[in-house]
């Protein structure tokens, strides 16, 4: 074990003691299902984050109109049904009867007109609703009017996109809370219990839930909660979650790796597994300040440097994929354009050229990294290396959740390692970080902005399928940002709990999962 790895699983080891074993209260009553998560939550409102791990834990205790099925694509949630107008510009949406928060309120289409409205005014997606919505009514208390500022081929993909979700809170609760959502209010199979930062966050069965009876897909259908609490523990080092659920001190560990498959393949009582992941990092670029701004071909010498292989096999040990495009191999509108990758083998040589050509001069770049989930430092030290071997002079910074999302709300970054997890329709892969009138980077380009409004007011999928490939096109030439890897999801749980499943789009559902004692 190299110098670096045995003070980080030392490191890592002694939190997961302090986590594992310090935790105060006694012992709950009923079943406990006990997850290690590879870090901690930042906010509990999700509509002012795009951290991962906060919806990995959160979207068991929230809802949202529509949701991620389990092929990836939108489906009803609590949506009961919906109509399009025929010039495609009002949405009227009747909502599940009968569906209870938390509090016991019973959901109504104000809180939807509440819900939408604060996402209009405030977080990451609130260029991007100002821009698309025109009016949100509430006629009667389970219909829902929503006029568009213009046809929008993915508007019902953009109400289901999991990054800062459009999720539903009870009408005026952010006031109710002194202006800022500190305490969970949703209507989902689990509601919020307490956040103990870096030990816990706990969720317990929400005896009022109202299920859905449409089969269950992804987020969506028929969801039950059959234990009567979930503790979410935060363990950042991967070999500490892989050592707590041998030891049964959790019951199911995500975000393992492959060498864990092959460690505990065939012992007893546990089931270690891989499925191939749809999620993958990415490079971006900021556009504000620093080397990168109006330099396109210093953005393309570091995408000609990347080596994606190397970072699949000194990563991912060798379980992950290199990715070829902005969006995912097998989704639709994938074609010949995203397969072919001119990044796709390191180019050194080229890359040096482009430097010279860029007159870069040695300085130093700063390159800021998530510091969990722990798979992202690792590939950031990797890119360093890359561009180090060209002449780069790159120093890697990783950031604590909340600096991080600050940091990139901001837009004060030289460049930035982060991730795509799965999205319900190719405009959102490339436009929603992108476009001018909503980036946060900085970038515009007026061609490209010009293809994300096509591909939204396009309607022929043959039309859209072109709209892409032009938008894929684009990205190699601009290089605002660079796809690189496709991450697996490697999960673990003991014998004793039934009904876990993997998903390829990486989220830990706690509902329809039982366990014994």
């Amino acid at each position: 074990m190299r110098g670096r790895e045995w003070m980080t699983w030392i490191a890592g080891g002694m939190l997961g003691c302090v986590l594992l074993f310090g935790m105060a209260g006694p012992a709950p009553a009923g079943t406990v299902l006990r997850i290690a998560a590879d870090g901690d939550i930042s906010d509990v409102d999700l509509h002012n984050t795009t951290h991962y791990l906060n919806r990995v834990v959160l979207l068991n205790v929230y809802d949202m109109l529509f949701a991620l099925g389990e092929d990836m694509g939108p489906r009803p949630s609590l949506v009961d049904k919906y109509a399009i107008s025929p010039d495609g510009l009002v949405y009227t949406l009747t909502l599940r009867r009968g569906v209870k928060f938390h509090s016991g309120k019973t959901l109504e289409a104000k809180d939807v007109v509440y819900s939408l409205t604060k996402m209009q005014n405030k977080g990451p997606r609130s260029g991007q609703f100002k821009k698309l919505i025109k009016s949100i009514e509430a006629p009667d208390p389970l219909t829902v009017k929503i006029a568009l500022t213009d046809v929008n081929a993915g508007f019902i993909a953009t109400l289901a996109n999991p990054i800062a979700p459009a999720v539903i809170y009870p009408d005026g609760e952010a006031e109710r809370q002194g202006g800022t959502l500190t305490k969970p209010v949703g209507t989902g199979p689990f509601e919020f219990v307490e956040w103990k930062k870096d030990s816990v966050i706990r969720l317990k069965k929400f005896t009022g839930y109202t299920a859905d009876d449409r089969p269950t897909s992804g987020f969506t259908g028929k969801r039950l909660a059959l234990v009567d609490q979930v503790d979410f523990i935060p363990i950042r080092d991967s070999s500490v979650r892989a050592a707590a659920l041998e030891k049964g001190d959790v019951d199911v560990a995500l975000s393992l790796t492959q060498q864990d498959v092959e460690r505990y393949k065939g012992k007893p009582g546990l089931t270690v597994a891989a499925v191939p992941g749809v999620s993958f990092a990415d490079l971006r670029f900021g556009f504000k300040k620093g080397i990168f701004v109006n330099n396109q071909k210093l953005r393309q010498a570091v995408a000609h440097a990347i080596d994606k292989e190397e970072i699949v096999k000194a990563v991912t040990f060798g379980l992950g994929k290199a990715t070829p495009a902005g969006i995912p191999v097998g989704t639709p509108y994938f074609g010949a354009v995203h397969a072919n990758d001119p990044f796709g083998k390191p180019n050194q040589e080229r890359a040096k050229q482009l430097l010279k050509e860029a007159g870069y001069k040695g300085e130093e770049i700063i390159l800021d990294s998530h510091l969990q989930p722990s798979v992202y430092p690792e590939i950031a030290v990797v890119l360093q290396a890359q561009m180090q071997a060209v002449g780069m002079n790159v120093r890697v910074r990783t950031l604590e959740s909340a600096a991080l999302q600050t940091t990139w709300d901001g837009g004060e970054f030289a460049f930035f390692l982060s991730g795509l997890s799965p999205r319900p329709d190719a405009e959102i892969y490339y436009c929603q970080f992108w476009e001018s009138t909503s980036t946060s980077t900085g970038y515009k380009n007026a061609e490209y902005d010009r293809l994300c409004r096509a591909a939204r007011t396009t309607m022929k999928q043959e039309d859209r399928t072109k709209v892409f490939a032009d938008l894929e096109s684009l990205l190699r030439i601009d290089v605002p940002w660079v796809p690189l890897v496709y991450l697996a999801q490697v999960e673990g749980w003991r014998s004793n709990v039934q009904g876990w499943k993997e998903w390829s789009a990486g989220y830990a559902r706690a509902w329809n999962v039982s366990i014994s004692k």
